[in-house]
């Protein structure tokens, strides 16, 4: 009796500790202040999430008030709660173990308690399947709505650019007819003055046809003259779109045409630039390429430098009535040029294009559209970053830039001791060297990591100086940057680089020692040669005048233009060239 009482105790506390939502004992206990009942933490949360996203509030499953999971109470290791888990899994164990070893148990109890089980994890199934299925009907509904809002954009954009370029065909379809009306006019005009001379010429007598027919010759000259200079004054119009980008047009003239066709020497365009960045140039033949020698105008477009890729391009042959077109799309290389070698007839061109022995031609480029036209600026801009990144360390005037490496720094924590740098020398021609406290210095002692710079020799200036304290994680690297004149063996720098609590605890000292970049920079890159002519006037100075050795010949010695001591004269032929050296600009060649 004592025995069932015991299982019965067990089975009650068993259900005070079940979750109610996973129906298992309770793990990483959470308590709900309201009405005191028992969750897994990870139940729990997924609840209050679930509840959150689908309601806007998060509720306790069991008393149904508004709770967060931060007004779920927890509980420490080694409590209450955690005894009764042990007592009932050890009842629950032995329960097992008694089955197992033969005692009998109700067959009718086992299958209610599976069928349970299963009816429970059909339930999590259905509710999981639901749940997924309704996301994903979310996810579906957002995507249609965002194509077609995206489409709807589109649309309304491609309807403008459809009206847009609807007025423009209008605008010039009523150019067009208003210079019909007036040109009708004209030449009905002319045709009226046309007839009145053919009826006088059938009509009249011979013997008055001899006194008019000056006047009548006249009045043909003038008709003729006149009908040569009517012509409609419309121009080639090209159509304006939003979505296709604006292309960068050139004008090129050839001169002296028939010497250049006779030597068939090429001639080429001044190299010009598009909107991109992209430098191109016209490429012309006048005797023609290859096959088309002696027939024809050859004509090629040349990428010369910049982004290779598709582009639209046409070359246009300028005439006083008239122009000879050709457009294409290709892909353009380096320096490699695309055209066409038959690009007009060398009979029509002397015909119809040349005027005083010379021709005039315009091309232009441009992107397909306005996305094509965007991944080009994007390469653009970023050849641009790296030219301007490799021009900031060609003109970047660092004299010093070094990583070294200083021991025993624990010791000298501890005793206040100074660690010496080895010595560096610049690239002008003075020694430096740090000097690190790494228990402190002055009144910072036991309380700041402690660094200083010392010119050892070098002749005093401004400088600008940078010390690293490097670490594994560059997000600890400590880096500090200080400017000062500099004067010999007066060192500069920080008492309060660093903390001592951090220097030592974060990881800067490795194996008994640190590791520093030292960086010393001149103000500007004009400093740093006026300082290195001073190295230079200095060097001069103190170099001993060189005497000959005693030898039984004795050279006669070459005359000088000037009296002065050779010392002085080698000083200022060595400043000389170093102030050509410094101020001189690169000579810059145009390309051929």
């Amino acid at each position: 009796m004592a025995s069932g009482s015991a299982d019965q105790l067990v089975q009650l506390l068993g259900e005070t500790i079940e979750c109610p939502i996973c129906l298992s004992s309770v793990d990483d206990p959470r308590l709900c202040p309201a009405c005191s009942k028992l969750f897994c933490h990870g139940c729990i949360r997924q609840w209050l999430q679930k509840e959150e996203l689908e309601n806007g509030s998060s509720k306790c499953p069991n008393c149904k008030c508004n709770r967060t999971l931060e007004d779920f109470v927890s509980f420490r290791s080694g409590s209450a709660i955690d005894a009764l888990k042990s007592l009932v899994d050890s009842k629950n164990d032995s329960s097992i173990s008694r089955v197992s070893e033969g005692q009998t148990v109700c067959p009718e109890k086992v299958q209610q308690g599976l069928r349970k089980l299963l009816l429970e994890t059909e339930a999590v199934f259905i509710e999981t399947e639901q749940r997924i299925t309704q996301e994903l009907d979310k996810q579906r509904a957002l995507l249609k709505q965002s194509k077609d809002n995206l489409i709807k954009t589109i649309n309304i954009m491609v309807q403008q650019e459809f009206r847009e370029i609807h007025k423009q065909f209008h605008d010039k379809i009523e150019e067009a007819n208003a210079w019909s009306d007036i040109l009708t006019k004209n030449l009905d005009k002319h045709q009226i003055k046309l007839e009145t001379a053919k009826y006088m010429v059938e009509n009249e007598l011979i013997e008055n046809l001899l006194h008019k027919r000056p006047e009548l010759e006249q009045t043909c000259a003038k008709l003729v003259e006149d009908l040569k200079v009517t012509s409609p004054n419309v121009k080639p119009y090209q159509f304006n779109s939003q979505l296709i980008p604006e292309a960068s047009a050139w004008k090129f003239s050839v001169r002296k045409y028939s010497a250049a066709r006779s030597s068939n020497e090429v001639q080429y365009s001044d190299l010009v630039t598009d909107d991109i960045g992209s430098v191109w140039r016209l490429e012309v033949h006048p005797n023609g390429y290859d096959d088309a020698k002696n027939m024809s105008l050859s004509i090629f477009l040349q990428l010369y430098s910049g982004i290779e890729g598709q582009y639209h391009y046409s070359v246009e042959l300028l005439g006083a009535n008239r122009s000879h077109v050709y457009e294409d799309e290709t892909y353009f290389e380096l320096r490699k040029g695309w055209g066409q070698n038959h690009f007009i007839d060398l009979k029509a061109l002397q015909e119809s294009y040349l005027l005083e022995d010379g021709l005039e031609l315009r091309f232009s480029v441009r992107a397909l559209n306005l996305i094509d036209k965007y991944e080009k600026m994007k390469k653009r801009a970023s050849l641009l970053a790296a030219e301007v990144e490799h021009l900031k360390k060609e003109t970047k005037p660092d004299c010093l830039n070094h990583v070294f490496t200083v021991r025993n720094v624990v010791e000298a924590a501890k005793n206040f001791g100074c660690l010496y740098s080895d010595v560096l020398t610049d690239d002008l021609g003075g020694s430096w060297r740090l000097q690190i406290f790494p228990g402190g210095n002055g009144e910072c002692k036991g309380n700041f990591l402690s660094i200083f710079l010392e010119l050892c020799n070098g002749i005093p200036n401004k400088y600008e100086f940078t010390v690293a304290l490097l670490h594994r994680a560059e997000k600890k690297v400590v880096k500090k940057t200080l400017e000062y004149c500099f004067q010999p063996a007066l060192p500069f720098g920080w008492k309060t680089f660093l903390g001592r609590e951090e220097f030592i605890n974060n990881g800067y000292i490795q194996k008994d020692s640190l590791s520093i970049r030292l960086t010393i920079t001149p103000p500007s890159a004009l400093q740093k040669f006026n300082y290195l002519r001073q190295y230079h006037e200095r060097a001069l100075a103190t170099m001993p005048l060189a005497r000959p050795e005693s030898s039984s010949v004795v050279e006669e010695p070459k005359p000088s233009s000037s009296h002065e001591p050779l010392e002085a004269r080698l000083r200022k032929s060595s400043i000389s060239f170093v102030k050509n050296l410094f101020t001189k600009s690169p000579s810059t060649e145009q390309p051929q």
